[in-house]
């Protein structure tokens, strides 16, 4: 009997490569990888709702949810977490090393209703006071999902335009090339704007407890209703690949990555939370995405908090 077949569409990591590789399987299915940037997966994904199973941005997820868009269900599994105290660039010779510093200035992102950016803007009102309409806002490609925003949208290059004048800081989830900022983080054209990022991070989770979520895992609606219970075997899947990931990192008879102080992060990570470095569920999380929610709220890209089972499957709400 033939197995239907589901395409998936996600990032590399340690958290999916079992899954995309084909060394891990989903039993009764057969599993059909697509290979796209992460960037046109969320477009496909958000636009079309052309993968089965997907990864995609938390902002916009959430932003299609509150106008009312049902094509899609997700569950809490989050491919990607990241703190931004890092992505916040300058120039070499700026005056500025603080955020708080900026209020006025010209500040560039991507794309405005990018994940990364609104947990910065939230950051400028929340941490480090700058009211909103303090900043002039320029965005650099087009809003995946149709919103209005305050932001200029401008022609060219983010880092060249930083570079050039145009905009006095930019927050980026790449990092810059290599020609204007060195695997060092230093001596090059560009720098980053907190000379303490990494200590910053870390003093941010201690006080708040948040390890932001950038991207959450998708599901088509029109799949799961042909198998209900697709959403929870996909949770518990990934789930156990990400907790396999995070045993092999700290794995010492060979070293799975090229970071030779890779187990004194891991170990360090592991005691500032409390041992679970990279929680997935809903319960761990939805006090995060509450936060993020008024975030979006205060941004204008969301006109109502959504209630967890607006967001998420019935199937993983007490996960």
């Amino acid at each position: 009997m033939t197995e239907p077949k589901l395409t998936i569409a996600m990032s590399e990591s340690d958290r999916t490569l079992k899954l995309l590789s084909g060394a891990r399987r989903l039993p009764g299915f057969e599993l059909e990888a697509k290979h796209e940037t992460v960037e046109q997966i969320f477009i496909n994904q958000i636009s079309q709702a052309m993968y089965d199973v997907s990864e995609l941005s938390l902002a916009s997820y959430l932003i299609a949810k509150g106008g009312g868009d049902d094509r899609l269900t997700a569950i809490p599994v989050f491919l990607s977490r990241s703190f931004r105290h890092n992505a916040i660039y300058v120039r070499a010779d700026s005056p500025w090393r603080h955020p708080s510093e900026l209020k006025g200035r010209r500040f560039g992102f991507p794309e405005f209703q990018m994940t990364a950016a609104v947990w910065v803007r939230g950051m400028f009102r929340e941490e480090w006071g700058i009211a909103e309409g303090e900043m002039q806002w320029f965005t650099f490609r087009p809003e995946r999902v149709p919103v209005q925003i305050p932001a200029t949208l401008t022609e060219g290059d983010l880092f060249e335009a930083l570079v050039d004048g145009r905009v006095d800081a930019v927050m980026s989830a790449r990092r810059p090339p290599a020609n204007l900022f060195p695997a060092s983080g230093e001596g090059g054209v560009l720098r980053r704007l907190l000379p303490d990022a990494w200590d910053e991070e870390r003093a941010y989770y201690d006080r708040t407890g948040i390890f932001p979520i950038m991207h959450l895992v998708s599901l088509k609606a029109e799949t799961v209703e042909r198998f209900p219970d697709l959403p929870k075997r996909m949770y518990e899947l990934l789930l156990g690949i990400k907790d396999e990931g995070i045993a092999g990192l700290l794995e010492t008879i060979k070293n799975n990555t090229s970071d030779p102080w890779i187990w004194e992060s891991v170990e360090r990570s592991s005691r500032l939370m409390n041992d679970d470095i990279w929680p997935y569920g809903a319960e761990a999380n939805w006090a995060q995405i509450v936060k993020f929610m008024g975030y979006l709220r205060e941004d204008g890209l969301l006109g109502r908090e959504l209630a967890p089972e607006e967001v998420f499957h019935a199937s993983v709400w007490n996960t």
